[in-house]
């Protein structure tokens, strides 16, 4: 069971790093904002009744230990990479229609797109498009991912900075990528206010059984001390598409089991 100070030590380096990523966001909110007119296709308010005047952006996301459970985006562009948000067009998926759903972004932007969750499915999503002349056309196909056992990725959820970090894996059937975040503490910290950092993030492509050690060594530098890690073991996949949509068409299924492993001494 994952103790109390653990949360905490892990909630703030998720902050922290939620931090920088909404200044970097607010910043290209404020680009989009500056252009708002010209981020939203015309065709977002014209009739569509060809196939081949547009693209699509397919990310489906999968829970690693239930197929059955994901969740889908759909965003639809023209030949100039503007997107799509015509009300009068729908989104098929495995013989469930779906409308447009809208929302509203920072400083009045338009983050309207196709979302689509607990969708009925065996082992194929097929995603099919109604235009607005009522013509339905396929989009894409791709398979499920198969399940994993997340028991299958062991590391202590305690760590030690006398020892080495041993992560091993086994018997995993689609996972294939491991991406490690290295959470720092740095020197001028106190413990009444503790400063954290990050460093470079180590993506590593991994086979279905294996092992990984992160060396004491590099616990410590001159600036900081490593106060965890972050893990995420990734599988994603791509399927099939309409030959006639627009070029950087793409359909996608991803799925993710995360690991924390924490180095700070519980006080």
């Amino acid at each position: 069971m994952i103790k109390i100070e653990q949360i905490k030590r892990n909630w703030i380096w998720h902050h922290q790093n939620s931090i920088k990523l909404r200044k970097i966001k607010s910043v290209l909110y404020s680009l989009c904002f500056l252009t708002i007119i010209s981020c939203n296709s015309s065709l977002s308010s014209e009739k569509i009744e060809d196939i081949a005047l547009i693209g699509a952006d397919i990310k489906i996301t999968q829970n690693p230990t239930d197929s059955k459970d994901s969740w889908m985006t759909v965003n639809l562009f023209d030949k100039q990479r503007k997107i799509i948000r015509n009300d009068s067009v729908k989104i098929i998926v495995n013989n469930v229609e779906t409308v447009l759903s809208h929302r509203q972004g920072l400083y009045y932007t338009d983050e309207s797109e196709y979302y689509i969750e607990a969708v009925a499915v065996n082992q194929m999503y097929t995603v099919e498009i109604k235009l607005t002349d009522g013509k339905i056309y396929f989009l894409g196909s791709i398979h499920v991912l198969s399940e994993e056992n997340i028991e299958n990725i062991a590391c202590d959820e305690q760590g030690d900075l006398n020892k080495d970090t041993v992560i091993r894996w086994k018997d995993l059937i689609n996972i294939d990528e491991m991406t490690i975040h290295t959470s720092t503490l740095l020197k001028n910290s106190n413990t009444k206010d503790k400063n954290y950092s990050s460093r470079d993030v180590i993506v590593k492509k991994i086979g279905s059984n294996g092992e990984y050690i992160i060396s004491k060594s590099g616990y410590f530098d001159s600036q900081s001390t490593v106060a965890g890690f972050q893990l995420k073991f990734t599988a994603t996949r791509f399927g099939e598409l309409n030959p006639k949509l627009l070029e950087n068409s793409n359909i996608s299924i991803t799925t993710a089991i995360e690991k924390n492993i924490n180095l700070e001494k519980e006080e």
